[in-house]
């Protein structure tokens, strides 16, 4: 490299992605001395065309290389390419696609070019119990912390080359990792037999708990682990198992009703034709279990690529802070929701005010994700009476519960969603697997939705 190619190097390093006419007045040489030099060098990636033609310059991910094939699972368990993901200078990165995926880029990135890592990858970075798992399991032999939270982005994809087996949905990055899921598909772990759940759970829930388990970066702080179940049918079905401590402590205790709750609201939206995890409410004699059936997943090999309504507002809108409803608007408004699914976006988060989910951040909200526009909303997860969780110390201090009243505006989907809170307290208010303390709260709160659909309904 001579001194002017150190030069135009070093101003990628600087700026990112430059225009020629960038380079040409950074560096008070010609038009055709850029152009002459850049074609000498080693690593230059032309994005655009014509006069809107950007350069810039790849870099290495220290271990793992500078490209990357990224491919997506299908629902049979088939790898696609969807294009070249490249690691580049200033931190940006660039997806090259041979199969267009227009939501990938939508209107923002016509380029392929992300100023870090791209949006859609985003979910796979370690996260949550699960990722401080991974994190404290893998990231040593790295060199990286045990905190997946101080992870760069490079760190993260090296993970996720080397290790990412079990993310979220459907996207591979690299033909290492490729590899990997596909022996995984070849040599499966032994699956939990549905009929012996009561004592294989309690033992992966100890195992989990002592860090023998470093499964996937599943967002979420509940305590959990993945595995697959064998039905009596026969068939094979990968699931995310949440747990509760022992039960005897009192907020062990409320985190199995928490549990028990989540798997009504499950049962009474599905009942009602509402898309929602399948869940399972397994009680062993010192903990309490719930089962989700990941929709992630399809069978033992299949998978379906999935986004959270963090990482599209993170890569388009940048409004994390304002509720589910405003985001609902968001996305309809640019078409990457059908009204019927932004429709039901606002339904639901009237119906986590009205059973104390005091938790609906945007990673609890998640769409699959395909080539062209519009997303389809995934089921309901995470929903719950997280108003009711215990302390950081254990303790249950009292809460009261007082929804916001509706504006108006949205009273369509505020009066769906007080019909299914009030089934759904009553309903945690009859299961007996609840305890005699937390029915007391939901028959409470069944009549103050009561009131609130008299004054309102």
């Amino acid at each position: 490299m001579n001194a002017l190619q150190s030069q135009i190097a070093q101003q990628f390093r600087i700026r990112g992605a430059l225009t020629a006419a960038e380079l040409r007045q950074a560096l008070r040489v010609s038009q055709p001395t850029v152009s002459r030099e850049l074609a000498g060098m080693t690593g230059i990636i032309r994005l655009g065309a014509a006069r809107s033609t950007r350069y810039a310059m790849a870099r290495e991910v220290p271990g793992v290389g500078s490209g990357f094939p990224l491919y997506t699972l299908d629902e049979k368990g088939g790898a696609a390419r969807i294009g070249t993901l490249r690691a580049l200078e200033n931190g940006q990165w660039n997806l090259a696609q041979d199969d267009p995926w227009q939501t990938l880029r939508g209107t923002e990135f016509p380029e392929g070019l992300y100023p870090g890592l791209p949006w859609f990858l985003d979910d796979l970075r370690p996260q949550g119990f699960l990722g401080r798992t991974f994190a404290r399991q893998f990231g040593p032999p790295m060199g990286f912390p045990t905190d997946p939270q101080l992870w760069n982005p490079d760190q993260i994809i090296t993970g996720l080359i080397r290790h990412g087996e079990e993310v979220p949905g459907a996207f591979v990055i690299g033909e290492e990792m490729l590899a990997r899921v596909q022996a995984v598909s070849i040599h499966p772990p032994e699956p939990v037999q549905e009929e012996n759940r009561e004592h294989a759970y309690p033992q992966l829930a100890t195992e989990t708990l002592m860090g023998e388990r470093p499964e996937s970066s599943a967002a979420g702080e509940q305590p959990k682990f993945l595995t697959r179940v064998r039905r009596s049918s026969g068939s094979i079905e990968q699931v995310i198992v949440k747990f509760s401590g022992p039960h005897d402590r009192p907020e062990e205790v409320r985190w199995a009703d928490l549990l028990a709750s989540e798997w009504i609201v499950d049962r009474v939206l599905a009942a009602h034709q509402i898309p929602a995890a399948e869940t399972h409410f397994v009680q062993g004699e010192e903990r309490s279990f719930l089962e989700s059936v990941r929709f992630d997943r399809v069978g033992e090999n299949g998978r379906r690529a999935v986004v959270t309504l963090w990482a599209i507002d993170g890569g388009f809108f940048g409004e994390p802070a304002t509720p589910w409803t405003a985001a609902a608007e968001r996305l309809e408004r640019d078409r990457w929701l059908t009204p019927e699914d932004a429709h039901s976006l606002k339904m639901l988060w009237w119906y986590g005010t009205l059973i104390g989910n005091t938790d609906m951040h945007y990673g609890n909200v998640s769409f699959f994700l395909g080539p062209t526009f519009p997303l389809r909303l995934a089921p309901v997860y995470d929903m719950l009476p997280m108003l009711y969780r215990p302390g950081t110390q254990g303790s249950l201090p009292p809460r009261e519960f007082m929804p916001p009243p509706p504006p108006p505006e949205a009273l369509g989907p505020w009066r769906r969603a007080a019909e299914l809170a009030e089934e759904t307290w009553s309903q945690i208010a009859a299961e007996e697997r609840v305890s005699e303390d937390f029915r007391l709260v939901a028959r409470t709160n069944r009549e103050t939705v009561a009131r609130y659909r008299a004054r309102f309904g």
